[in-house]
């Protein structure tokens, strides 16, 4: 049914690179278990689908969760000022005019069992969530996930369950856990809005690495790139 990974909680794609599926964990606590501390490298969030089983044997359930998910927010919004006295909001656009069709097509259990294929391989298809660098993968994540965060506010927002993503981690490089504390402040990394307050900075690599994808994938929701 996976294509590009198995169903366990913790796929090693690489040396320097894991997959992790946050539904298959239980809390925050097993997910950082998983997560070494001192290194440093890039990440990304990504979307997950998960149809239960009376869905995937009932039309109706099938259709109502395919819509739902439609209707999800699939990027952030954007406002920005208009000088010089106006201002200018985006916001993304969940409209779908094949309803009726996907109604038809969802009374045959091939077309549902090939719809619930793809989405069990989403990220084949999709763009990130977010993107981001770090010196420190553990202390970056464990702030993305406590509660009241600011990327776990902005997915919720739009209907997304930060704890039922997947997280893509690839190391980069290692740190000094003498001489660095790994409680930093996720008000200063989010969206790059206080690069140079960090504790410490970011290499030059994270950064252009980062940066590179953030342009090429577009995460969506990124408010800035670099």
């Amino acid at each position: 049914m996976a294509w590009l990974h198995g169903n366990n909680a913790v796929h090693q794609l690489s040396e320097n690179a894991v997959l992790y599926d946050l539904a298959q964990m239980r809390g925050n606590v097993s997910v950082l278990s998983r997560i070494p501390n001192n290194i440093g490298g890039v990440y990304a969030w990504y979307r997950r689908f998960e149809i239960d089983t009376n869905a995937m044997n009932d039309p109706d359930l099938f259709v109502n969760y395919i819509l739902k998910e439609l209707y999800k927010d699939h990027s952030a919004s954007r406002e920005t000022r208009l000088p010089p006295i106006h201002k200018i909001k985006l916001q993304p656009d969940n409209s779908f005019s094949k309803e009726l069709l996907l109604k038809e097509l969802a009374t045959d259990s091939s077309f549902r069992e090939l719809l619930f294929m793809l989405l069990s391989n989403s990220l084949i298809f999709q763009q990130p969530l977010y993107i981001g660098k770090t010196n420190n993968l553990y202390s970056r994540i464990r702030s993305h996930l406590s509660e009241g965060s600011i990327l776990r506010e902005r997915l919720a927002a739009a209907g997304h369950k930060i704890n039922r993503c997947r997280l893509l981690i690839i190391h980069t490089s290692y740190i000094n856990s003498s001489t660095v504390s790994d409680d930093i402040n996720e008000d200063n990394n989010l969206d790059n809005q206080l690069d140079e307050e960090c504790e410490y900075p970011e290499t030059a690599s994270d950064k252009l690495v980062e940066d590179l994808l953030s342009r090429l994938f577009l995460p969506a929701f990124t408010l800035r790139y670099g």
